[in-house]
């Protein structure tokens, strides 16, 4: 049901987390994604990834296994973050949320469901907009038994506010987040949000072709626009020589300040653990 894709926990041959770190955590329906900051030195300095098998997906049963195989999630934390990855949100404007309309847009868009808790997150940015997003009650409930003091967010507010707030962007600017069954696209055009969304995937084709048909009905033409690239690229073959092929400028969005992770792989790519290393650096 579980498998440990990555473990890397610094350079201690046993790792010993403190109650006093940081925990930061990333749900998503095909993955689970953990790490701890030291709280003495600013550092990362653990983190685990668990590919999560969507065929009996029990939150219970899923936890159960994690905790078994996990060095990380043992002790109990003062400091404990959750981020969920979820294609079940939107981004609104504040003028038009409420409680009842941010139920009404999310069930147009991804039909009614009674069994989730509507939630929302307020972005960091001029424009005064708020992510507003689904939860299964079944896994609030067990995050509550499991995690004593815990705040959460949206995967989507992370983004938008580490892009929003950038100086300088391009007047056409894509944001592609790779992950193993899913990818993250994001579109801001001349420091406007156009558009953020998840889509589920089978290949490496899959990703070429909604990127460039999203370029293609929005007007945009590929070669124009800026595309910035991380995540698991590694893991879809061919994938990064496609876009160069399509895209006019391609760059990888990596970790400025590399000397705050003690755990950064080199047999991978720079830019595959950015979106995870971006939560809590």
């Amino acid at each position: 049901m579980v498998h440990k894709l990555i473990g890397f926990y610094g350079d201690r041959p046993e790792y010993t987390p403190k109650a006093t770190d940081q925990l930061a955590i990333e749900i998503g329906s095909d993955q689970f994604v953990c790490m701890v900051k030291n709280a003495s030195t600013n550092e990362i300095d653990a983190i685990e990834f668990f590919q999560i098998d969507q065929s009996n997906l029990d939150w219970s049963d899923i936890l159960f296994e994690i905790k078994q195989n996990s060095k990380i999630l043992g002790p109990s934390y003062s400091n404990t973050s959750i981020f969920y990855n979820f294609e079940e949100a939107l981004v609104l404007p504040i003028a038009k949320m409420s409680a009842t309309a941010s139920e009404d847009y999310l069930s147009l868009i991804f039909g009614e469901d009674e069994r989730t808790d509507t939630k929302f997150d307020s972005i960091n940015t001029t424009l005064p907009t708020v992510t507003v997003y689904r939860i299964k009650k079944s896994l609030t409930e067990l995050l509550n038994r499991n995690f004593l003091l815990f705040k959460t967010q949206h995967i989507y507010t992370n983004i938008l506010n580490d892009l929003l707030n950038r100086e300088n962007l391009p007047s056409v600017f894509l944001k592609l987040i790779v992950y193993q069954n899913h990818f993250i696209v994001v579109l801001i055009k001349d420091n406007e949000l156009q558009l953020i969304q998840s889509y589920n995937i089978t290949n490496s084709d899959d990703i070429l072709y909604f990127i460039i048909n999203i370029a293609n009905q929005t007007g945009l033409s590929p070669l124009q626009a800026k595309l910035e690239v991380s995540g698991l690229v590694d893991l879809h073959t061919d994938l990064l020589e496609q876009l160069k092929k399509s895209f006019g400028i391609v760059s990888f969005d990596l970790i400025s300040n590399q000397e705050s992770i003690k755990v950064n792989p080199s047999n991978y790519s720079p830019y595959f653990l950015t979106p995870f290393f971006k939560l809590v650096v």
